[in-house]
């Protein structure tokens, strides 16, 4: 009897041993192509880097923001959603898709339809290469904040009768989505009326006024799209949001529930604008917002409970705490640290000893080099340091003339203006005198390649972008 008992609590510690949630390492690929050839537009995939025999997981397109004529595919937000999707599960790609810049619109009048359709190829990218990817091809998601919760929701709710289906040569590949997170997009497309300047680039993306072309804005509108066969929706805005009001959720809520859609729709208090699954720039968010959006997709795209959700949840907090390294998804920056070199290339040990490591697709370096009086020109912008007296004057310990990148560089910046024999920072509304000294260091940030960079050299300044697993450089400014 005591022999059969033993057995048997056995067995169910053996099941719960067993049932004990999954949580995987992150693994990253940069700047693949997933558009037909001459796109300049990538993407970067997030995986489960240890997927066990026979595991299917749900895919994810994750579309940026930045008013849909800027952003980055990899910025914090992005990064942040990508890696924690991914040590859950799923198989995300954060994508391009084309923008309405100055260049684009002149070329192309307007980057309507495209941008979505860049959108619906990103998912047919995803069932395309379902078998590579270990991906369960009719369970893919989408999720976008700002100018991609728009994009993103427009994706969930324009099916094939819209006619904004991306052209194919062979057979058609289904570009739905069976969950859609909206993170603050406008829903409201036409009637969307802000101070800020994001209402206004609407008109680069349509190429024409609502009055103009009101049949096309109506398209380009979620609110207008919806029907009763759309996928569930979670909507998340902030009450302190200044670009855009949460005032566009509460329309889309009310659309979806007259519908019959399901949705779930958070309203974040004290927030504003551009925040990820954690936090909203150094603010922490409430640790259930991750929580909700992780369960919603548990729910829709691997049918899981709500007990299994938290318990899944509860897993990855264990992890994390567990392993401190793989909390933070973002982007960090560092002040102070050593370039090394390695068969991985540049490495470089910050001031907080950790280690980030090259290659990175993107990664820039810069370098201070020393320069004279000589090459002061009127215009030129820089970066000054030292104490102002009460006259006005800035006596000078560095005057730097800024990269592309000028990241971690202190000081008052400004343009450089002359007047006899005086030289002026043009600060604003101010100027301040410089008063140059013989001990005046006067330096120039300057490209510099990888292969040139030598090992022990200092770092003034460092970003780095954090998948959790890994961090790779995408800047790093070099002292001479």
């Amino acid at each position: 009897m005591l022999k059969k008992l033993l057995t048997g609590i056995a067995f169910l510690f053996c099941i719960a041993v067993m049932a004990e949630p999954v949580i995987y390492r992150v693994g990253i690929k940069e700047n693949l192509e997933f558009l037909e050839a001459g796109r300049s537009e990538r993407m970067d995939l997030y995986y489960p880097a240890d997927p066990r025999p026979g595991d299917k997981f749900p895919g994810i397109v994750i579309i940026h923001g930045g008013s849909w004529c800027r952003g980055i595919r990899n910025a914090e937000r992005e990064i942040n959603i990508g890696t924690n999707l991914a040590r859950m599960g799923y198989v995300c790609i954060s994508i391009d898709y084309r923008l309405a810049t100055p260049g684009n619109v002149k070329k192309y009048g307007r980057t309507f339809p495209v941008n979505l359709q860049d959108c619906k190829k990103a998912v047919q990218w995803l069932r395309k290469n379902a078998e590579k990817l270990h991906v369960d091809a009719g369970k893919i998601g989408c999720i976008g904040g700002s100018a991609g919760g728009h994009l993103a929701a427009l994706l969930s709710v324009a099916g094939v009768d819209a006619g904004l289906e991306p052209e194919s040569a062979g057979t058609p590949v289904d570009s739905s989505v069976q969950a859609c997170v909206n993170l603050y997009g406008v829903m409201d497309f036409a009637g969307f009326r802000t101070k800020s300047a994001v209402s206004k680039y609407r008109y680069n993306v349509m190429g024409a006024t609502p009055e103009a072309k009101p049949g096309e804005w109506k398209l380009s509108s979620p609110i207008e799209m919806l029907d009763a066969n759309d996928p569930p929706m979670l909507q998340i805005y902030a009450s302190a949001d200044k670009v855009v009001h949460f005032r566009q959720g509460e329309l889309m809520k009310k659309e979806l529930d007259k519908q019959g859609v399901y949705n779930e729709y958070i309203l974040l208090d004290g927030f504003g604008h551009v925040f990820n699954l954690q936090r909203w720039y150094g603010k922490p968010l409430p640790k259930f917002v991750r929580q909700r959006v992780l369960a919603f997709y548990d729910r829709f795209l691997k049918n899981l409970s709500k007990a299994e959700a938290a318990k899944r949840f509860a897993a990855l907090e264990k992890f994390e705490k567990a392993h401190p390294e793989s909390a933070y998804y973002g982007v960090s920056a560092h002040k102070g640290g050593k370039v090394g070199k390695n068969k991985c290339g540049i490495t470089v040990t910050s001031s907080d000893g950790k280690k980030v490591f090259e290659p990175a697709f993107d990664m820039k370096l810069e370098k201070l080099k020393e320069r004279s009086v000589s090459s002061f020109r009127e215009g030129r912008t820089v970066i000054v340091s030292g104490k102002t007296g009460i006259d006005g004057t800035i006596e000078c310990e560095r005057i730097v003339f800024p990269g592309k990148q000028s990241n971690g560089i202190s000081g008052r910046r400004g343009i450089l203006k002359k007047s006899g024999n005086n030289w002026f920072l043009k600060s604003g509304k101010k100027a301040f005198k410089l008063n140059i000294a013989e001990n005046s260091r006067i330096l120039v940030c300057t490209p510099v390649k990888a292969a040139e960079v030598k090992s022990g050299s200092a770092v003034v300044f460092l970003q780095a972008r954090d998948y959790g697993d890994q961090r790779k450089i995408f800047y790093a400014l070099l002292a001479e």
